[in-house]
This record gives C-alpha cells, sequence and structure tokens, in this order.
C-alpha cells in the first residue's frame, strides 16, 4: 500500500516538473521577443536622436544666415 503511494507521489512531482520545465520555456520565449522589441526601439531612438542633432544643426545654421 505504502509503495503504490509513493509510486504516484514520484510520478505527480514527475508531471509538476515537466510543466515547470514548458512554463520555464515559454517565458524563455517571451524574453527572447521582449529583447527583440528593446533593440527594435533602441535602433529606431538612435536614428530619431540623430535626426534631431541633424534637425538642430540646420535649425541653428538657418538662424545665423538670417542674422
Amino acid at each position: 500500500m505504502e509503495f503504490e503511494f509513493v509510486s504516484y507521489l514520484i510520478i505527480l512531482f514527475g508531471i509538476v516538473i515537466v510543466f515547470l520545465l514548458f512554463l520555464l520555456y515559454l517565458m524563455q520565449r517571451r524574453i527572447y521577443q521582449l529583447l527583440d522589441e528593446v533593440d527594435e526601439l533602441n535602433n529606431t531612438m538612435t536614428v530619431t536622436c540623430g535626426e534631431i542633432e541633424a534637425l538642430t544643426k540646420n535649425v541653428n545654421d538657418f538662424k545665423k544666415n538670417k542674422i
């Protein structure tokens, strides 16, 4: 009787471990997706900062020429 209970408990723990490994896999996939999104935003932000610097330079040149 006790051996039967222990074997069921081991099977239950095995299922729980497999389920937790599956959750870990899903979380890892989501983290990689978020990292890709952060990289895309960073690239967009870099381009935007470069555009802002160029625009600022053009405005200052325009002010100098107008005066």
